[in-house]
């Protein structure tokens, strides 16, 4: 679901903070998820698409936090 929410709102909102390419930092609420995680350390930047593809390939829960906390 995080996936395609984030998707929909690439594809309704354009803006310089709202593109594929956007780099996102990730904050130590994050990093610090439990269950099945891509991996993602305090401070790391990485874009929105590498972001979806750690939410949906590892099923990285702090991929999807990452995201949902971006997106809001």
């Amino acid at each position: 679901m995080t996936s395609y929410c984030v998707l929909n709102l690439l594809e309704q909102i354009k803006g310089p903070f709202c593109d594929i390419e956007s780099k996102i930092n990730i904050l130590k609420p994050v990093s610090l998820v439990s269950g099945t995680t891509a991996n993602l350390k305090q401070n790391d930047s990485l874009s929105v698409r590498s972001l979806i593809y750690g939410m949906m390939l590892p099923s990285g829960n702090d991929a999807a936090s990452a995201l949902g906390i971006y997106f809001g």
